[in-house]
């Protein structure tokens, strides 16, 4: 990992019954690197079987501190290792290798009004958010979304930092019983810009009602978390990369990125869910299907370029330049 940090965990806030808080300093206590708010960090996490992979958590307290980070992690039992590992096997006066502080998320300078709107886990940036907008006197409303209030992380400081700005949806699992998002962003004052962090549905959601109520997409600001899984009908195909000469087989739950980067070929890449727009690369022939966050219909159709970490082929073989 590249301009990586050594820091410690110096203590544990267990938050929920799933998510927890690690609060990470530097080893000598000397002050942390500074951040913006929603800014993550990527973390070497070790799994059970020696292996070590890299898991971005964004960091939740304040940019005021630069004494430590607070990350909250949820435990996911279905996913990919990285969560549980960090749940089972990182302790108090545990070292971690990490990224210096990374942010496609910030908070807008031209917004007059900051719509939060949180599901679950993704508190965590809107958090930091919240602590800055609370102190510089912003104005903003807070929606948070969660199964009850056994499931909300950080309630109780958020509870005090938003106050009356503050709104709660618990749904037991019922989205039929969340948050109107057509209503939040009808009735949202002038001027506003919305943030939202959370699963995948309530991001996708929220864009799409944000372009349905006339937003434009310069309003509407987003982080997912973790990579983006395969959807149904996804087939393997093949890419020719036209720099290198070689041919690469893609299956079917793969990413073009990581089936280039597995033949030792690294380009340029972040977030792993297409929405930095880093790996963006020219298409010199085939039929894309696009599924970025980021890239504008000129960049995809005059320009021709797709998001490696996340779009595919339609139909057929793609020759990219690589």
């Amino acid at each position: 990992m590249e301009n990586s940090q050594t820091l410690i965990v110096s203590d544990l806030e267990q938050q929920t019954a799933r998510i927890r808080g690690f609060v990470l300093r530097h080893p000598q206590g000397k002050d942390l690197p500074a951040f913006d708010a929603g800014a993550h960090l990527d973390i070497s996490v070790p799994l059970a079987s020696g292996e070590v992979v890299q898991r971005s958590y964004s960091i939740a307290s304040s940019p005021a501190h630069r004494d430590y980070y607070l990350l909250g992690v949820l435990r996911e039992d279905s996913g990919r290792g990285g969560s549980a590992a960090m749940h089972a096997g990182v302790a108090v006066g545990q070292l971690l290798t990490c990224s210096q502080p990374k942010n496609q998320f910030g908070i807008s300078p031209s917004a007059k009004h900051h719509l939060l709107i949180a599901g679950g886990i993704g508190i965590t940036p809107l958090l930091s958010m919240l602590h800055v907008l609370v102190s510089e006197g912003k104005s903003f409303k807070l929606c948070y979304c969660a199964r009850s209030t056994e499931d909300a992380a950080f309630l109780s400081e958020i509870s005090d930092l938003a106050g009356d700005r503050l709104t709660l949806y618990f749904d037991g699992g019922d989205v039929t019983r969340g948050i109107d998002l057509g209503a939040e962003l009808r009735d949202a004052q002038d001027g506003s810009e919305v943030y939202v962090c959370g699963p995948r549905g309530l991001n996708e959601a929220v864009i799409a009602a944000a372009a349905r109520a006339g937003w434009s997409p310069e309003r509407v600001h987003f982080e997912f978390f973790g990579a983006a899984a395969p959807a149904k009908g996804d087939q393997p195909f093949r890419v020719i990369l036209k720099q290198s000469g070689m041919t690469v087989e893609v299956a079917r739950d793969e990413s073009i990125l990581d089936a280039v980067i597995r033949h030792d070929i690294e380009p340029l890449y972040d977030c792993k869910r297409g929405e930095c727009g880093l790996c963006a690369t020219a298409v010199i022939e085939g039929d894309v299907d696009h599924r970025d966050y980021v890239l504008t219909a000129a960049d995809k159709s005059e320009r021709k370029q797709m998001c490696i970490c996340v779009s595919r082929a339609k139909q057929g073989d793609l020759v990219l330049d690589l």
